[in-house]
């Protein structure tokens, strides 16, 4: 399945999957119940590829030079994330535990951020979540999907838009 999703296809049969993997179809379901127990097995596997990620220290932690080591490392963990943001987009709607792991990914990406900004920033409410919403997951999918740009473009893209918004005083 996890390739199968890398590929492009965010919503996946069963029989699919069970074809993908050499198994039979009574195979897939006899190791995850329903197709929802395997979204959310993806979503365990892929949150564990990316934590080295999240987890790396910076590099710097002065502000603004940790903006650009920030979008970087957003930047790196969105080529990972994308194509299994599409594949809980398409399911999110129809189980709470899929939309849990929709808003597990926000509160992540909210969380990378808010640990890289100055409080004088995070106490700007309307700025931080101005920055959140452009250095958010959709944002970049945007930027790479639906305006074609490349993921070196959309890192420079998001970065140039970051600096405008936070401006010299910050």
């Amino acid at each position: 399945m996890v390739d199968l999703i890398e590929s492009g296809q965010p919503a996946p049969t069963a029989e699919t999957v069970a074809a993908r993997a050499g198994v039979s179809l009574r195979t897939v379901f006899r190791h995850f119940e329903e197709m929802e127990n395997l979204h959310l097995e993806i979503a365990a596997m892929v949150f564990d590829r990316v934590r080295p990620i999240l987890e790396r220290p910076f590099r710097t932690r002065e502000w603004p030079e940790s903006l650009a080591e920030s979008v970087e490392r957003r930047a790196e963990f969105f080529e990972i994330m994308a194509p299994f943001k599409n594949a809980i987009d398409v399911h999110r709607h129809r189980s709470r535990a899929i939309a849990a792991q929709h808003r597990r990914i926000n509160v992540m990406s909210r969380d990378l951020l808010a640990a890289s900004v100055p409080s004088r920033l995070l106490a700007d409410r309307e700025k931080f979540e101005l920055l959140s919403l452009l250095l958010s997951l959709e944002a970049w999918q945007r930027l790479r999907e639906q305006q074609g740009l490349s993921a070196t473009e959309a890192r420079q893209a998001v970065l140039r838009g970051a600096r405008a918004l936070i401006g010299p005083e910050d």
